[in-house]
């Protein structure tokens, strides 16, 4: 079962939406919001696995921007939209989660979206990612990733820790921190750890 939010500003896309996944078992709307802020205290209130949001509004581009940005950091996001920002695409690379689906989608392809990116696999729309790679930086889209704990490794490394203070802070040993600097030089493509994070930094692997 895949528990919903569903967003959108008009009220016959609200509609629409709840009447395209009324008829699957599978998919359950754990609330309904016209607006970012009352989605938000949803999002508060409320549990579910993934918040479907309809761009298609007339609400400033630069709020709908930092709303998502703000969401995107809290809760799997499956946009539908006919023309998304390529910066969100960017940051669902990087968050490995969420989805992309053309506005247009058709009721089946919407259900299986929803079922997709619930489930934790990624869902772009070919007609929306043929037009956003190009804006994308290519290290993000080859970008094996990085473990939970290269993760971990790559920020004290940004942090200017060596290997034995990396191993102290993770209480680990020195030997398996050469081995996850290893993994993380190759997965980056990089040839030293200072180029490592610098490539982290770039593609928003390493918050400052």
């Amino acid at each position: 079962m895949a528990d919903i939010w569903i967003m959108s500003s008009l009220p016959a896309r609200r509609d629409w939406l709840l009447r395209a996944v009324g008829n699957e078992p599978a998919i359950r709307v754990a609330g309904t919001a016209a607006t970012f802020p009352f989605l938000r205290s949803l999002i508060g209130e409320t549990s579910a696995d993934l918040a479907l949001i309809d761009l298609q509004s007339s609400t400033e581009s630069s709020v709908v921007h930092d709303w998502l940005i703000e969401l995107l950091d809290i809760v799997t996001i499956l946009l539908l939209s006919s023309e998304p920002e390529p910066v969100i695409f960017n940051r669902m690379l990087h968050a490995k989660s969420g989805g992309l689906v053309s506005a247009d989608a058709p009721p089946e392809q919407l259900v299986q979206a929803i079922k997709a990116v619930a489930s934790g696999l990624m869902i772009f729309d070919g007609a929306l990612t043929s037009a956003l790679t190009s804006t994308v930086d290519n290290d993000v889209l080859q970008l094996d990733p990085l473990t939970t704990r290269e993760s971990e490794v790559l920020g004290l490394l940004a942090d200017g820790l060596g290997n034995k203070e990396i191993a102290a802070r993770l209480s680990i040993s020195e030997h398996t921190i050469k081995f996850h600097i290893r993994s993380i030089l190759g997965k980056l493509g990089a040839s030293s750890r200072t180029e490592a994070v610098s490539r982290g930094l770039r593609i928003g692997l390493i918050e400052l």
